[in-house]
This record gives C-alpha cells, structure tokens and sequence, in this order.
C-alpha cells in the first residue's frame, strides 16, 4: 500500500536527482561549447594561414620586410587575414597585431615556410588603395623598376635563402 508520506519521499528524491542531472548537463554542455568554439577558431586561423602561404603573400611580406618596407608589408598582411583578433609572428618577432588580445581564448596555428623565390632583382609597386604587385627577378635594377606600375614603386633584390622561416597565427576569441 503506498501512503502519502511515500509520495512525498519520492517526489523529493526526483527532484533533487533532477537537480543534480540539470546541473550535470549545464556543465558538460559549456564544456563542449567551449571545445566548438575553439574548433571553429583554429579552422578559421588554419585557414587564413595557409591561404596566405600558399597564394605567395607571406613570401612577398617577408621580401619586403627584408629590403626596410614595413608598412607596407603590414598593410598587404593586414587585408589578407580575415580573423578580428590576431597576432602575426615571423620568427621570434610580432610582426603584425590587429584587436584586442587580452582574457580570451587563444589558438595558435603555424607553419614553415621556405622561400621559393628566385634570386635577383624584384620590381614592387602599390597604391593608397592597398594593391601591391611583385615582378621578377630581373637580371637588372632597372628592368625590375620599369616592370611596374603604380603611384609608388620600387626595385628590391633578393638573394637566395633556403633556411626556413617559422610563421605563426595566434587568433584570439571569445
């Protein structure tokens, strides 16, 4: 026979079991949306990395980082990855930071890159828009210079280097 004291007593061993499973789920559910979110992030940052390597704009970054044209270097960078928070690491150097970088998750992607380029003279042209284009190599200085055109231009040489480069993407998210 099931008195009421005994609906009482089950009812309340329910509730607090329900309680503790309520709980339960909460935290493992933040945890995996913890884990997604840093997925999505490393994807993200994977991507725009070997984007950049592979279409040549690390290789061009760093030529122009070698002959003094840092700015310039930023801004094709900086147009390239598409992440908010970021920071760009050639070396043991931040070449590049974008947003803001402090309390947040952190995901690292990373590379090494050999430069494939050819020694010899590089004719580099911008504009105030951010179009950057690299010719070359030429046999000459001047070959290179009147190889491009644009509001800013520039022969720069390059000599052969087969020491790798480490390339680093540190993504920043909440």
């Amino acid at each position: 026979m099931i008195f009421d004291s005994d609906l009482v007593i089950a009812v309340v061993i329910l509730t607090i079991g329900m309680a503790f499973f309520t709980t339960s789920l909460v935290e493992h559910t933040g945890g995996y949306q913890d884990v997604v979110k840093s997925n999505i992030l490393h994807g993200k940052a994977s991507h725009d990395l070997k984007t950049i390597i592979s279409d040549g704009t690390v290789e061009t970054a760093i030529l122009l980082m070698n002959n003094n044209e840092n700015q310039l270097a930023n801004s094709l960078l900086s147009n390239r990855i598409s992440v908010k928070n970021y920071e760009f690491i050639i070396g043991d150097e931040v070449v590049l930071s974008k947003g803001n970088n402090q309390n947040q998750n952190i995901v690292i992607a990373s590379s090494v890159v050999i430069m494939n380029r050819t020694e010899g003279w590089y004719g580099v042209a911008w504009n105030t828009n951010g179009a950057i284009t690299v010719k070359g190599p030429y046999f000459s200085e001047l070959n290179a210079y009147n190889s491009v055109s644009g509001e800013y231009k520039k022969s720069i040489y390059y000599f052969n280097n087969s020491e790798p480069v480490k390339v680093f993407l540190k993504v920043y998210g909440s």
